[in-house]
């Protein structure tokens, strides 16, 4: 994939994680007004089982630490640099958002000490729930090189295979011993969610390992067949969502979007443009959505309308942050520099 097509991924993953944010509640009904029903399931709410965001981007981060692995490049020291980079902008959203969250939502910002450390070190996520990926993500990212050092001694095939057990069976500590105990701030979560992501992981080491070897792209295909294909995938995802799980699905949906022969130029620069966004929209979104202005955006009562909204203002704020992180990160690796 080309930097611009891993950008084009994001900005699809990012759209849908504000879409999936907005009305995964099966309660919907309560909070907004639906126009259009599939039964008695509104059509906003069914078309949330086809958004595999956070997925869409481990696959993605898979395939670009892969990409560096391959290269040689993927040592504890440059990595801690990259996470660096995601964290030192995590910690300017909290210093951001809870600020302003002492006075819009005292009884639930700063909190303790505790929670003060917590959230810092992203061990916790009582601030913004939809932070959950730090710490996993940090974890997976450290031991990159050994996920794929492991990945390229055992082959593709058996990595997805014992990665895909992996993934199920975290997948099941969670459902039945981690979710109804809320242990969501244990370690044993922490370790469970990290074996979790191997899975994700290794697909994406797969799918840079086929682009490498020019494999990626199939034979006879033409943009009406890709569609089809692609209608058919969604179709299932929305009308028999545990036949294909989130990774399982993420993978197809990337692997048959890359077979389009082109993308239509206005779409490919939306989406282009949203996906530099990405990572600071992730972020911040929710505290719009759920935790400051819940009543501000779900106010404005149609769906297409809240999610235009939560668009809207969420960028106007990501862009003007990434400015001054940008600025920040600058001299805080110049200062640490020898």
């Amino acid at each position: 994939m080309t930097k611009e097509q891993t950008s084009i991924f994001k900005g699809i993953a990012i759209l849908m994680m504000l879409w999936l944010h907005l009305f995964n509640s099966p309660h919907i009904v309560d909070i907004c007004v639906p126009l259009l029903f599939i039964g008695n399931v509104p059509l906003v709410h069914l078309l949330t089982r086809f958004c595999s965001p956070v997925e869409i981007f481990i696959i993605l981060s898979g395939y670009g630490l892969h990409y560096v692995y391959r290269r040689g490049d993927l040592g504890f020291k440059k990595q801690s640099r990259r996470l660096l980079k995601l964290f030192s902008f995590y910690w300017l959203t909290l210093l951001v958002f809870v600020s302003v969250g002492c006075f819009v939502n005292p009884d639930k910002y700063p909190g303790d000490i505790w929670a003060v450390i917590g959230n810092v070190t992203s061990y916790s996520n009582s601030y913004n729930s939809e932070t959950w990926f730090l710490f996993p993500y940090m974890l997976t990212s450290l031991t990159a090189l050994w996920i794929f050092g492991a990945q390229s001694k055992l082959g593709n095939a058996l990595s997805l295979v014992l990665s895909a057990i992996l993934y199920f069976c975290s997948v099941y500590i969670i459902s039945r011993y981690i979710a109804p105990q809320k242990l969501y701030d244990s370690m044993l979560n922490h370790l469970v969610t990290y074996f979790e992501f191997f899975f994700p992981m290794v697909i994406g080491g797969w799918i840079h390992d086929l682009h490498e070897r020019n494999k990626l792209k199939l034979k006879g295909m033409n943009n009406f067949k890709v569609a089809g294909i692609l209608l058919v995938v969604i179709m299932l995802k929305l009308l028999y969502p545990k036949i294909l799980y989130g990774p399982i699905f993420a993978a197809l949906f990337i692997l048959i979007v890359l077979q389009f022969k082109n993308i239509n130029g206005s779409v490919r620069q939306v989406l282009d443009f949203f996906g530099k966004y990405s990572m600071p929209m992730w972020l911040i979104h929710s505290y719009f959505c759920y935790y400051l202005f819940h009543d501000f955006i779900y106010g404005f009562r149609y769906p297409l309308i809240i999610y235009g909204v939560l668009l809207m203002v969420t960028m106007l704020v990501a862009i003007p942050l990434l400015k001054v992180h940008q600025y920040l990160y600058c001299w805080l690796t110049r200062r640490s520099a020898p």
